[in-house]
């Protein structure tokens, strides 16, 4: 009060001093100043040089200079006809530092600190102090930390200067011990809490991380409770609340969440309005899946405005409103919809523009668009152009975005912001695999050659099995209209003897040419041949059958090998539907394939191999699969099919749990005495597959697991239902940075005597 008195008896003291003088204002002089510029002070001053005296607000004054923010202490004297402003600057905060923060980046809390004004070169307030304090125990308290504290102090430096230490202990984490729900009449609490995030301590916590409280996460869980009842009917439910309890250690959390679950609902009548005229009705209304009778579901609702959103979208509108509108029937519990449209104008793109490609031309980019500039905007072309760019693989990120053209209210502008990714692989590593044993790889590839998305490639690959060396180039569109060409050469070693099969080696040498024709843009076709000339080295062990096709291609009674060459021609289809290159979620994919030798050689046969796989979408990180392969290969001349050429099942890459290449009729080879696998000319094989992502890591990219089942054989003649093999088991697919790492445990489900199991199968190193 005393201190209210004096500033006061100074302020009058001071006007009346100032007052009592006569004349124009000779000087303004500003006394105090260290950092701030005396310009910041004369544009706050509400009057200047030659202004008559008598006439200065000495309250009016100090309190615009206060409003800076910039200063502790302000005063006016007068020595004449001069004017003196003697100010007390705050000090700034010259560093903001923290100690014991592990749980968050410094680096994210003086962004969070900045928007209260705290952060380095602002003004220092002491004020400031217990707010950040507070702000950042908020922090915690949103992680569940309730025994963190956090303590703020300021140390004066040099040049009026603070430095601004935080000093935190996060303590642990606050564990949930029970979550109670009231009110619950028709579903029991056990159902009812399935679907949160935030569980009761159990003996996955210690990997899930699912018993630690966090607000944001209970918001989303009591999210998902209102979703549960609101797509079973119950228009009315309400969370009447929700009431946190802390034990008196802080150290364990207690939830209780009051609800009324109201009466279910049911769907009186749904129908369409609004101004739809340049899109046809009919098209519109069988986007509305609500039917008389039904029960009330929001999801479907909110699922149908989305699909007529959709629709307008793709007839031009890309402002479209869809609403849907209840009339809501207390007494007979009955809800009406009214979806009313309102589709805005029709839009066309003005120009399509694609920034963040450094290296990529521009035109490979273009060459992927299925919305063109000039035209009527379509979503669903928007979309499926981000879709193509994602299957190039030459980018980490794809946003979308539109823009409103200045001046004009039909026109946008779509622009792509891509963020490339380095498409050129050098590696040189190994990797274990347990059908292959140890392999070395040499890869030297660029799958964005120069920026023009052409393919050159070359590999080395040595394994206990396969050696291969190839070179590959690859112009996916050789012509404008996508037509592909692809040339290569390879060379090709590969010795069994480490397989359950019966031993061979072989040595090729072959050169392909391919073309690739897009039919539609899902559909495409390809033609490819190849001239392969194989050298086959029997050893004094070797099959019946292997040595019988050597004395039929040689006509000779050599048992120790054979030249085989062939020059075939294959023609396949494809179409796929898949959302995602690596980790597709929907869709699906089917390829065909036709194979038959040219004869121009001594090998006369074809082959005939359909496979494909369907993706459905479960939840936001899960998804099934369903996959199956059938293949067919015979002669169209007197000589005897190349067994080297035979279907083969087991492994990792199709019946897992399985030997490689362990699956088929046995053959007893009378030299060894062991039972051995030829393989067939007819193959069989499905799976099916549930993958989702693994406990407690559904943020991290590359990493899934997967539950599977599969089945399949192969046969030399008939199908024969009894060599079919299963097995089921668990796998896990990361794509680390040395390549992808494999893993799959799988217990045969009907192995024979005789059957090679293999239960555990891994492999590491990179795909070429």
């Amino acid at each position: 009060m005393r201190k209210l008195l004096f500033i006061l008896f100074f302020i009058l003291s001071t006007f009346s001093a100032i007052s009592a003088e006569e004349g124009l204002i000779s000087d303004i002089k500003i006394e105090g100043l260290q950092r701030i510029e005396p310009g910041l002070v004369f544009s706050n001053l509400p009057f200047d040089v030659n202004d008559p005296i008598e006439e200065i607000d000495v309250s009016s004054t100090i309190k615009l200079l206060y409003k800076t923010g910039q200063f502790k202490d302000i005063s006016l004297e007068q020595e004449g006809t001069k004017i003196i402003i003697i100010v007390n600057e705050k000090p700034i905060i010259a560093e903001l530092n923290f100690y014991g923060v592990e749980a968050f980046q410094d680096d994210k809390l003086k962004i969070g600190l900045s928007q209260m004004n705290v952060a380095s070169g602002l003004v220092f307030d002491k004020t400031d102090l217990k707010k950040v304090e507070q702000e950042i125990a908020n922090q915690y308290l949103a992680l569940g930390k309730y025994t963190a504290s956090v303590k703020a102090e300021a140390i004066p430096l040099e040049r009026n200067r603070m430095r601004v230490n935080i000093y935190v202990e996060e303590g642990t984490i606050s564990r949930i011990k029970e979550i109670n729900i009231v009110g619950n009449r028709l579903y029991q609490k056990e159902d009812l809490l399935q679907s949160f995030n935030l569980k009761v301590t159990n003996f996955l916590s210690w990997w899930n991380k699912d018993d630690r409280y966090s607000k944001q996460v209970l918001n989303g869980d009591l999210e998902k409770l209102r979703s549960f009842y609101m797509d079973r009917g119950y228009l009315d439910f309400k969370i009447n609340s929700s009431l946190i309890r802390i034990s008196e250690n802080k150290k364990n959390v207690y939830i209780d969440i009051s609800i009324t679950e109201g009466d279910k609902y049911f769907i009186a009548d749904a129908k369409l309005s609004g101004k739809y005229e340049n899109v046809p009705e009919t098209l519109l209304k069988a986007q509305i899946s609500l039917q008389k009778g039904q029960v009330f579901n929001r999801a479907e609702v909110t699922a149908t405005t989305n699909r007529l959103n959709q629709i307008l979208g793709d007839y031009g509108y890309a402002f479209s409103n869809a609403n849907a509108i209840p009339d809501v029937d207390k007494e007979e519990r009955t809800v009406s919809f009214n979806f009313f449209v309102d589709p805005g104008k029709k839009i066309y793109v003005r120009r399509i523009n694609i920034f963040g490609n450094e290296k990529t031309k521009d035109s490979v980019l273009r060459r992927e668009m299925r919305q063109f500039e000039a035209s009527w905007y379509a979503k669903h072309k928007v979309d499926r152009s981000k879709t193509r760019l994602s299957a190039t693989q030459y980018f980490d990120s794809i946003d979308v975005q539109t823009t409103n053209v200045p001046g004009a209210t039909d026109q946008i502008d779509v622009n792509f912001h891509v963020i490339e990714r380095n498409t050129g692989k050098l590696m040189l590593g190994a990797g274990v695999s347990s059908g292959e044993g140890l392999v070395g790889t040499l890869t030297v590839s660029q799958s964005n050659f120069l920026g023009t998305g052409n393919t050159v490639s070359s590999s080395i690959s040595t394994g206990e099995i396969n050696k291969t060396y190839a070179l590959s180039y690859t112009d996916p569109y050789w012509t404008d209209d996508g037509v592909s060409r692809t040339v290569g050469a390879y060379r090709r070693d590969v010795n069994t003897e480490d397989l359950a099969t019966a031993a061979y080696n072989t040595y090729s040498y072959g050169a392909t040419l391919s073309f690739g024709v897009p039919l539609s843009e899902y559909n495409s076709v390809a033609i490819t041949s190849t001239l392969d000339l194989t050298d086959i080295e029997l050893g004094s062990n070797a099959s019946e059958e292997y040595v019988a096709f050597c004395q039929d291609i040689t006509s000779s009674t050599s048992t120790s090998g054979c030249n085989s060459d062939s020059l075939t021609i294959a023609s396949a289809y494809a179409r796929d539907t898949r959302n995602n290159a690596q980790f597709p979620t929907s869709g699906s994919y089917y390829h065909l394939t036709g194979e038959i030798s040219a004869p121009v050689f001594d090998m006369k046969f074809y082959k005939f191999i359909g496979k494909g796989e369907r993706y459905w979408p479960i939840s936001d990180d899960m998804s099934f699969k369903v996959k199956g392969s059938l293949g067919y290969a015979d002669t169209y001349g007197d000589k005897k099919y190349p067994f080297f050429k035979n279907f083969f099942m087991g492994g990792p890459k199709n019946v897992r749990g399985y030997d490689q290449a362990s699956i088929g009729e046995k053959t007893l080879n009378a030299v060894t005495s062991e039972h051995e696998t030829t393989g067939g000319k007819k193959s069989l094989y499905g799976s099916a597959e549930l993958f989702f992502p693994p406990p407690g890591l559904k943020n991290v990219k590359g990493f899934r697991l997967s539950a599977f089942l599969d089945g399949g054989g192969v046969f030399k003649n008939d199908f024969i239902g009894s060599e079919l093999r299963y097995s089921a088991g668990i796998g896990a697919l990361w794509l680390s940075p040395f390549g992808p790492l494999t893993i799959s445990y799988a217990k045969p489900l009907n192995d024979g005597i005789n059957d090679s199991i293999s239960e555990l199968q891994f492999g590491m190193g990179g795909a070429f």
